[in-house]
């Protein structure tokens, strides 16, 4: 079993969030001061993994960052700081790289084919475009979604309800479906329940996307799945941890009730 959206606070993030730095301010607003505290994440991280038993590996990233030296310094800093992880929890955990997709204001193409260039060894892609205050669609992402469809890597998109004038509408989703239909897409925090356009989504996609079970009504989400029309839906098990109110052991439980039914 795999969780497949694990976050890793590296030192540049704990820096920044301790300075409380004004040139990330989403990451100030969202992100706990509680998490700069390496006891603190220890603990967190300890709690959940050695009770997860029949966790295998992660796929493990970190936060959609802005400005390019921050973005760069979290990136470099990634593999480190899971290894230290998993050497502190001394736990046998496969750990699956994703790279961040970058704000294109502040990290050209060119510099960030280069940064993927140097790494040896990763899983595929995280776009969260609200961190970058601009729409899951917006052309200035063209260059960075070829490259990603090229790669044949899949791509953990953020999906909001169609309903809400956010940053990354559904509507917004569908125009990157047609645009990239052979990108492997995967949903986190249940699509916030794309899985009821199902019809319309695998008509356009080449590849069935993965729902994944991250989300703080995780628990609600997943009494919605056990519905029979919602059984072919491919669902994946991802906590978000550690930033869903530390309900990671508890989604997980719960996932694994779920696939014994």
């Amino acid at each position: 079993m795999i969780d497949h959206e694990f976050r890793i606070i590296t030192p540049i993030v704990r820096s920044l969030i301790k300075k409380s730095s004004p040139s990330e301010p989403i990451l100030i607003k969202k992100i706990p001061k509680k998490f700069i505290s390496k006891k603190y994440l220890s603990r967190c991280n300890l709690e959940y993994l050695k009770k997860a038993k029949l966790l295998k590996g992660v796929f493990y990233r970190g936060l959609p960052l802005n400005l390019s030296k921050n973005y760069f310094k979290q990136e470099f800093e990634m593999e480190e700081t899971f290894k230290d992880l998993i050497d502190t929890c001394k736990l046998n955990i496969k750990g699956n790289r994703i790279i961040q997709i970058p704000n294109p204001d502040y990290v050209n193409f060119k510099s960030f084919e280069k940064l993927v260039s140097k790494m040896e060894k990763f899983s595929g892609f995280e776009l969260i475009s609200s961190w970058h205050q601009k729409k899951t669609s917006d052309k200035i992402y063209e260059k960075f979604l070829d490259f990603v469809q090229n790669s044949k890597f899949p791509l953990s998109i953020e999906v909001d309800y169609f309903f809400r004038n956010s940053h990354n509408n559904l509507h917004y989703f569908f125009d990157i479906i047609k645009k990239y239909p052979k990108i492997k897409f995967w949903l986190p925090h249940f699509g916030c329940g794309i899985f009821l356009h199902w019809e319309k989504i695998i008509n356009i996609c080449h590849f069935k996307p993965l729902i994944l079970t991250s989300a703080p009504q995780s628990l609600t989400w997943l009494e919605i799945f056990k519905l029979r029309k919602f059984k072919n839906i491919p669902l994946r098990f991802a906590s978000d941890h550690p930033f869903n109110n530390l309900n990671s052991i508890k989604i997980y439980d719960e996932f694994i009730k779920f696939k014994k039914l």
